[in-house]
């Protein structure tokens, strides 16, 4: 991948970065000032309803967080856009519908055939099972 391409993905990562710290602290902002004393009970259910998918959408967030942290040390480390299981280069496609992308597509698909969640191999091991 060329120096300019991982540039311009490290920039669409940090602006994704910026977006979900921000969009984070309005929904805080939000939650906090929220009053907890309703009369109405239909009206308290409601607020604990949008307030339990508030904390789920953040709790996801957060994990899309820590994704584009790992995503801006590949870049920093000269590994962002390499597969992390057999070390070919991702597609630019894919890196575009997906700039977190750590497998091509080639293993992202077994990954999904073998139904289980990827697993950062130790050692040397593949995270695929042999046939």
């Amino acid at each position: 991948m060329g120096h300019l391409d991982v540039d311009r993905f490290k920039q669409v990562l940090t602006e994704m970065l910026e977006t979900l710290i921000g969009q984070s602290r309005d929904s805080l902002d939000v939650m906090s000032q929220e009053v907890a004393a309703f009369a109405d009970l239909t009206d308290r259910a409601t607020a604990e309803s949008d307030r339990h998918m508030n904390i789920i959408m953040r709790e996801r967030d957060r994990q899309l967080i820590g994704e584009i942290h790992e995503a801006l040390e590949r870049v920093k480390d000269g590994e962002y856009g390499v597969c992390q299981e057999c070390g070919e280069e991702i597609g630019m496609a894919r890196l575009r519908a997906q700039p977190t992308a750590t497998l091509c597509v080639h293993c992202k698909a077994m990954l999904e055939d073998m139904g289980r969640p990827y697993m950062a191999p130790a050692g040397n091991e593949s995270a695929f099972l042999e046939e």
